[in-house]
Formats: structure tokens, C-alpha cells, sequence
């Protein structure tokens, strides 16, 4: 049978050849056909394009706009309702915003605060000194916020030729927390915030609308008033008429007095009681440069193509002269799963679950000495329905038995060779075997424990070359590969070689990478300490435990649940917590 299969194989070798020079050739054809039709049309994609992008940068400029406004509001509301004001010590003037902030990171770059007949009395930087003493109780946002009892933001402000906008927070004789509006506490003045728009020009709109290239108009819908634009633009009365964008969020593009086609984009933000637009137009003649350029890598990029295609041609044909030999070597050195008597099966009955749930196509790294979390993970597949095939060192019967398998398969990696557990130590044969169990499953999951047996038995070489294939493996197929080592007993080099080509499940929540607060380091450990003694453990043993409120001990509890330490389970209107395995690895 395989001298017939030989000749068969010598018989058709012109045929193929013949038949993979047509493909070569069609191939070849299309792609300079599609780039001879897409040249014609790639000014005008690429135009698209530009535009498309544009669009997103503005829309992307004014959201950044509206979040730094309504951010600096927070802010102004938090030091309104919670910190002792007559401690900030303002009086200097002195642009030192640590006295505010302390070490975190804030949007509010000045203060002002002014008494409740209006009065302002106190400010955090110099360039607003000459505020104090003024009286603002006919201002709009002294007025409205002593009226509403609720914060405002006024953007209609001009200082000569700046525009600002001042937000403002009603500061009220309380010591208790109460939400808006207050209608409780005296009102006792005002924190005051003032932002210049040229700050907001710096930060958002001038990454976005290159001077040399693109201009833009930033205006206020209710009146139609111009409140900043590029040099080289008219007040937006003058032109609004030959601006084609009338609604929100809209781009367009369209023949403008002075520059040409030009690309039109637009968003709104809303700014208080004001709405104001953000328009940048960016003249097509700006960008005829890109347009060339992109020709040009285009012609470059298809001849390098073809080039590629032609040498892919020869290289196939050579693969293919050499094709039956090396199969034939392969089909003499390979051991099959059925002459080991390794069935594709899946087990019946459950045993236990882990509290992470693995999934398909990926390949994990357990970092382990003496746990048995790649054994966790391995049963919890198993429990889903996933057939199962385990690479061990211990011997498989005592695994079977330890958690009930009947009919998951193992290999062990020993010397000893026993008659009804099949044995292999060497990374090739083992990556043969795995691939024809994969293969042949709907579903299944590969256990490869103690990789750093492996290593001590095979070239590192070898063994990285074989993860490589492995990770392709479980990309094109319904697979889940474990891969258990332990740390100690491999060199750095070659274990951050391993990790590259894995996801290291455990190792990304280890201590060094889990910043934990003290508080809730010892969250965790009482967590662990009812887990351990079998009793339940709920958001309010947290609460009255650590004597914080029910919002901390939500925070704190969401927390430990993001970084996957804990896990919440409802049981009816009752919610437990349980530690997970990194859980108490964190604490252990």
C-alpha cells in the first residue's frame, strides 16, 4: 500500500504543480486588478477617511471639554460639602493648590470663596487677587446658587477679550452630608472655580486642529456669539451662512469663500445653561501632500506584493517536491492514541469547582509549588463538559481516585513502564499526541502538569518550539491548555519565555502587582477565616466589623471583586462572599 501510494503520489506531481501555477497566476491577477481599481479611487477614500478621523477628533475635543467642566464641578462640590473650608488658609494667594488637593490628582487649578452677602474674601491663586474684596451678589453665579441652593455654571463670563467660565457651590452651617438641592442647612457663601477657556483650548482643541493645516470656530448656539477661533476665520455672524453644518455631530464637506473644498466637522457640548459647538474645517488643498504620498506607498506596496506572491510560488513547489518524504518519516514515528489506548470521553459525574472559569482557545500558566490550582481548573473543564487528557507526574490512578475520574485519560511522564497507563517523557511525542487528541475532540481540555519535569527531560528549545504550537492549537481549535509549573525550579529567563506565549493566570494578581489598601487586606483575611469555619459571610458583617459605612464597604467589597480576590453570591435578597484561590494566595 505505500509503494501504489508513492507512485500515485509521482503520477500527480505535474498536475499539482500545473494546478498551483494557475492559482499563482489568478492570484496575481486579482491583486493588481483591485489595486489598479482602488488607485483610481484613492483619493477619494482617502479624503473619506480624513474626514471620518476629523470627525472623531472633535467629537473625541468637545466630549473632553464637557467631562473637564462637570469634573472641576465634582470636585468643587466635594470640598463644598466635606472638608473644614476656614482650614484651607487661602488668604495668600499663592497658587499652592496642595492645600485642596493633598496628594491627589485634581482638575481645580484655583479657588475663591466669598461670604454670604457676596463678598469675596479669600483665593488660592494670584492671578484672581484682585477679586478679593469685591462684592458679586448681583452676579448670576452668586444670585442662582444662593436662590436654588444647587451648583452652577455660568459660561456667559468675559474678562476684556478672555472668555471664562465659573462654576460655582454653595457652602451651607452643616456637618452632615445632605444631597442636593439643600434646603436644610444656612447658607453660609460660596466656593467659586474659575476656568479660562484659552486653558481649554491648550489642552483640547489645538492637538486636534493644526494651525498649518486645519482652523476652527468654537461658538454658543443660544446667541451666536464667536467665543474662540484661529486667527485666520471671521466672527462666525459673518460666515455662518457658508457653513453647511446646522446640527449636532455632523460632518460634511463643502466649497468655503477663501479656502477651497473643505472638510466640514461639528460637536456640541453643553456647558450649564449654555450649548456651544465646536467647528474645524481643514481645506482639501492642506492635505494633497498625504494624498501623493499614500500613491506612492501604494505603488510600492503592490509591486512588493507581487514580488512576494512569486517567491511564495517557488517555495510552495519546493515544500511540495519534499512534502511526501517528511510525511512518510512523520507516519513511521508516530505513536497514535489508539495504540496507547487513549479514548476521547467525557465524564458524568462532578466533583468540584474552581472559582475561575477557563476559556476555550487560550493557554494558561499555573505558577505553583505544592497547590494543586491546575488540578482545580483541569476538573472544573472536565465538570463542563469538556473530554479530558491529563500529562502528569503522578501516577494517574492516584488522580483518578483522588478526584473521582472514570473516563479522562492520562499520560505519565515516568521511566517506568506499566502495562495499562501509557508513559512518555519527550516534548515531540507528547505534542503529537495532544495535537491528535485535540483534533479528534469537539471540545476538550490538555492538563500539562509540572513543565519543569519537562525541561529537565528535554532542550528548552525544544520545549518553547512545542508551546509555540501548542498556543496555535488552542487558537484553531474549541481547546483549553493548563500548563502547571513551578517557578523555583526554572530560570527567569526561560520562565518569562513561557509566559510570553501563556496567559499567566495567578501571576498577574501576586503581591507585587496587587495594590491593596490595609483595610482591605484584612477584608480578605476575615472573608478567609468565615470561608474556613464554614460560615456565612455578608456586606453587613463587613460593615459593622470595620465600622465604616454601607457605600466604603461597597467600594472596598467591588474592589476585591475586580481583582478577581472575592466572589459575591446572591442567595435570594442575602449576599455572600467567598474567597477565591487568589484570594488566599494574597493572604498566604
Amino acid at each position: 500500500m505505500e509503494l501504489q501510494g508513492e507512485k500515485i503520489v509521482k503520477i500527480n506531481r505535474p498536475f499539482v504543480i500545473l494546478l498551483i501555477s494557475l492559482i499563482m497566476l489568478v492570484i496575481i491577477g486579482v491583486v493588481v486588478f483591485t489595486n489598479v481599481l482602488s488607485f483610481r479611487n484613492i483619493e477619494s477614500v482617502l479624503i473619506n477617511q480624513l474626514k471620518e478621523n476629523q470627525l472623531t477628533q472633535t467629537e473625541f475635543a468637545a466630549s473632553q471639554i464637557e467631562d473637564y467642566v462637570l469634573q472641576v464641578k465634582n470636585e468643587l462640590i466635594t470640598l463644598s460639602k466635606f472638608p473644614d473650608i476656614d482650614s484651607f488658609n487661602m488668604n495668600e494667594c499663592n497658587g499652592d493648590m496642595s492645600i485642596v488637593h493633598g496628594d491627589i490628582e485634581g482638575k481645580i487649578n484655583n479657588l475663591l470663596r466669598v461670604e454670604k452677602d457676596g463678598t469675596v474674601i479669600e483665593c488660592s491663586s494670584p492671578i484672581y487677587s484682585n477679586f478679593v474684596g469685591l462684592n458679586i451678589q448681583n452676579k448670576d453665579y452668586f444670585r442662582i446658587p444662593k436662590e436654588t441652593n444647587e451648583p452652577f455654571i455660568d459660561s456667559s463670563i468675559r474678562q476684556g477679550n478672555m472668555r471664562q467660565i465659573i462654576i460655582a457651590a454653595p457652602l451651607f452651617e452643616t456637618t452632615e452630608y445632605t444631597p442636593y438641592p439643600n434646603f436644610l442647612g444656612r447658607f453660609e457663601g460660596l466656593l467659586l472655580s474659575i476656568i479660562e477657556v484659552n486653558t481649554l483650548y491648550n489642552m483640547y482643541i489645538h492637538p486636534i486642529a493644526d494651525p498649518e493645516k486645519s482652523s476652527f470656530l468654537l461658538i454658543s448656539l443660544e446667541t451666536g456669539e464667536t467665543i474662540l477661533k484661529s486667527n485666520n476665520m471671521a466672527e462666525y455672524s459673518e460666515i455662518k451662512n457658508d457653513i453647511p453644518i446646522k446640527s449636532r455631530q455632523l460632518s460634511a464637506i463643502s466649497n468655503f469663500n477663501g479656502f477651497g473644498e473643505t472638510i466640514f466637522t461639528s460637536s456640541d457640548m453643553i456647558l450649564g445653561s449654555e450649548t456651544w459647538r465646536l467647528i474645524v474645517l481643514t481645506p482639501l488643498e492642506n492635505i494633497e501632500e498625504n494624498v501623493g504620498s499614500v500613491q506612492k506607498r501604494h505603488f510600492f506596496i503592490l509591486g512588493f506584493v507581487i514580488v512576494v506572491i512569486i517567491a511564495l510560488f517557488f517555495f510552495m513547489i519546493t515544500l511540495y517536491k519534499s512534502k511526501e518524504k517528511v510525511q512518510l518519516k512523520l507516519d513511521r514515528a508516530n505513536v497514535t492514541l489508539e495504540q496507547l489506548g487513549i479514548n476521547i470521553e467525557t465524564e458524568t459525574d462532578k466533583y468540584n469547582q474552581a472559582d475561575i472559569t477557563l476559556e476555550p482557545k487560550k493557554i494558561y500558566l499555573i505558577k505553583e509549588d505544592d497547590e494543586n490550582h491546575a488540578h482545580e481548573l483541569f476538573i472544573d473543564s472536565l465538570n463542563k463538559g469538556f473530554a479530558g487528557l491529563g500529562i502528569v507526574r503522578e501516577n494517574p490512578r492516584e488522580l483518578r481516585k483522588k478526584y473521582n475520574l472514570q473516563k479522562t485519560s492520562f499520560i505519565w511522564m515516568t521511566d517506568t513502564k506499566t502495562v495499562d497507563i501509557p508513559t512518555e517523557m519527550k516534548i515531540d511525542n507528547l505534542y503529537r499526541l495532544i495535537s491528535e487528541f485535540v483534533k479528534k475532540s469537539k471540545k476538550c481540555v490538555i492538563l500539562i502538569d509540572r513543565l519543569d519535569y519537562i525541561l529537565s527531560e528535554n532542550s528548552f528549545e525544544d520545549v518553547i518550539k512545542r508551546i509555540h504550537s501548542l498556543k496555535d492549537l488552542a487558537l484553531s481549535n474549541n481547546c483549553i491548555i493548563i500548563i502547571s509549573v513551578n517557578p523555583e525550579l526554572v530560570p527567569d529567563v526561560q520562565l518569562k519565555a513561557v509566559e510570553t506565549e501563556t496567559i499567566d493566570l495567578y501571576g498577574k494578581h501576586l503581591s507585587d502587582k496587587v495594590n491593596l489598601s490595609e483595610m482591605e487586606f484584612e477584608m480578605l483575611k476575615l472573608v478567609n477565616e468565615y470561608n474556613t469555619t464554614n460560615k456565612l459571610i455578608s456586606y453587613k458583617d463587613i460593615t459593622s466589623k470595620f465600622n465604616i459605612t454601607k457605600p466604603t464597604t461597597r467600594a472596598k467589597i467591588n474592589n476585591l471583586q475586580n481583582l478577581s480576590l472575592i466572589q459575591v453570591e446572591q442567595r435570594g435578597r442575602f449576599k455572600s462572599l467567598k474567597i477565591t484561590s487568589t484570594g488566599r494566595r494574597i493572604i498566604g
